[in-house]
């Protein structure tokens, strides 16, 4: 739990931006959670790593690998497989999905973890809104031959996303936008 109040206190200070933004679904806000400031960050990036790594213990069965959609996993996923390893626990692997299937080379979306199909697997993400991108990255991993036992993303902006996730997966976010924008200290 200290990770979590550490990391909450990081993206208020980092990561919470007020103002009129555009976001990827094309919706207006007056409010943009930039994940990336906090999971680019030294210490946002420990305290991403270890929140996740708490809550994949919980999880019925543990993944085999995380991943997710380029750009907003790569930061977790290089964190989450860092830090498994370093903690002494369970290792855990890591793939990238691409937006777009590489036009040479070996033509796939999926980098990194290669596995065995069946292999049960962790989808993360940044921010969640509409959850496009994680369910992007759940169909190539279900493509790929994998089980999406669950999807993570570190702020749910509670516009519907979990809804879609659920669908397919159990959905744990760790933030949601509200406990963000709610916080006294957020952007001091």
């Amino acid at each position: 739990m200290q990770y979590r109040d550490h990391l909450k206190e990081i993206l208020c200070k980092k990561s919470v931006k007020r103002g009129e933004f555009i976001l990827s679904s094309g919706k207006k806000s007056d409010y943009y959670l930039d994940a990336r400031l906090t999971t680019l960050d030294a210490e946002g990036a420990y305290c991403t790593g270890m929140v996740i790594l708490e809550l994949l213990e919980t999880l019925p069965s543990y993944p085999k690998a995380i991943g997710g959609l380029t750009l907003g996993a790569d930061p977790i996923v290089a964190v989450v497989t860092a830090l498994s390893y370093q903690q002494g626990g369970t290792l855990v692997a890591g793939f990238l999905v691409r937006k777009e299937p590489k036009k040479h080379g070996t033509r796939q979306y999926l980098e990194g973890y290669q596995g065995q199909p069946g292999d049960p697997v962790v989808i993360v993400d940044d921010v969640c809104t509409t959850g496009g991108s994680t369910l992007k990255a759940i169909e190539q991993a279900q493509t790929a031959g994998f089980r999406v036992i669950a999807a993570i993303c570190l702020i749910d902006r509670e516009e519907g996303g979990r809804q879609e996730i659920e669908k397919h997966c159990p959905f744990h976010a760790i933030f949601t936008a509200r406990e963000l924008l709610d916080d006294p200290k957020e952007n001091f």
